[in-house]
């Protein structure tokens, strides 16, 4: 039963981390357009979540080697984007959009690393 509580609370906090970041990208195209933003710099938004995310996947297993599964994963899921609304600059907000990528391919890496390690100890 306890094995049962871990993994509902780590597919919660997962499915909640995947929804917040979805959201938020629709937003920026949104929010951008609204605040005058030029095409360019919306791209780059969009462009450089996704250049964290593939920098996020060969980053974070060298952390989790050195710190542990739930020490990375609690690192990973507590860095949100609290500023996003408070600043409105199109670099401020590409920053932000990259610490995204990073946050969630690690929080998915560390999340998938620690179900397989799960698999073979618990067996």
């Amino acid at each position: 039963m306890r094995l049962l509580i871990s993994f509902m609370a780590l597919f919660a906090s997962i499915s909640l981390l995947q929804l917040s970041s979805g959201a938020i990208g629709p937003l920026d195209i949104l929010s951008g357009t609204a605040k005058g933003f030029s095409n360019t710099q919306i791209g780059l938004l969009g462009s450089s979540h996704f250049l964290e995310f593939f920098v996020g996947c060969w980053w974070a297993p060298r952390l989790m080697g050195s710190v542990g599964h739930s020490r990375a994963f609690s690192a990973f899921a507590a860095t949100g984007a609290i500023a996003h609304p408070m600043l409105i600059d199109p670099t401020a907000w590409a920053i932000m959009r990259i610490l995204t990528g990073l946050r969630i391919s690690a929080s998915n890496l560390t999340c998938s690393l620690y179900i397989g390690w799960l698999e073979v100890f618990m067996v």
